[in-house]
């Protein structure tokens, strides 16, 4: 699988470098918050809609860096399933990769549709239609640990009363998690943006405003980063 950024690119070498080698890449190439994000359906590899979010983190803590999920973004219909497998996937390996590679480093994931999707099956568990059958979060236990905050957006598996929910939304999302359900482990770390009139976390018919969440909640979502991660 190919990989956004240097220092993970370079983490497949590890097995044949001396500790001292690994110790020195990590001082020279970790930051004190690493940021990763997942794109919604449809658009190119890279960030997305979130990408203005994941600046105002970046400018908030200078020097943080940042690392796109690497996966299809497939749109609603036969392939979707298939794309969140590989998303998942895509999250676990990453995320371990670089929390091996600099276990100093502080986490924040930021999903946006889909990319929520994939995030949300990641640290929470399924099962997700034939997407996911296990009901076990994949992410290790270990490497979720140093994740900080977890920032969904317009999150197809969004389900109302959620406790670390945002927005007006008071439907689910065509992917919705059981009535009632909340993520076991990473609830305080989660916040999930929805409101009603999005068609894709809940049930409404504005396909526009599904893309807006940044500009609508962008300055709370950041605010409620910076509780998590306080001062590095």
């Amino acid at each position: 699988m190919r990989l956004s950024t240097p220092l993970i690119c370079a983490s497949g070498a590890l097995a044949a470098t001396s500790g001292s080698d690994v110790e020195a890449r990590q001082s020279e190439s970790c930051a004190k918050l690493h940021i990763f994000g997942a794109r919604e359906w449809l658009v190119p590899q890279g960030f997305g809609h979130e990408s203005v979010l994941i600046e105002k983190i970046q400018e908030a803590y200078p020097g943080a860096t940042s690392e796109a999920i690497v996966y299809p973004a497939s749109p609603r219909g036969d392939a979707y399933p298939s794309s969140v497998t590989a998303g998942i996937q895509a999250v676990v390996d990453q995320v371990t990769t670089y929390a091996t590679q600099c276990p100093d480093s502080s986490i924040v994931m930021v999903g946006y549709s889909e990319g929520s999707q994939i995030m949300d099956d990641a640290f929470c568990g399924g099962p997700d239609g034939n997407s996911m059958a296990e009901t076990s979060a994949p992410i290790p236990t270990a490497v979720g640990e140093r994740v900080k905050a977890l920032v969904f957006m317009g999150d197809p598996r969004n389900i109302p009363g959620a406790p670390y929910n945002i927005g007006s939304s008071t439907g689910g999302g065509f992917a919705q998690r059981p009535v009632g359900y909340v993520c076991p482990v990473y609830a305080d770390r989660i916040r999930s943006y929805c409101d009603a009139e999005d068609p894709y976390c809940s049930n409404g018919n504005n396909v526009r405003h599904h893309e807006q969440y940044v500009m609508i909640y962008g300055e709370h979502a950041l605010a409620f980063v910076r509780e998590k991660v306080g001062s590095l």
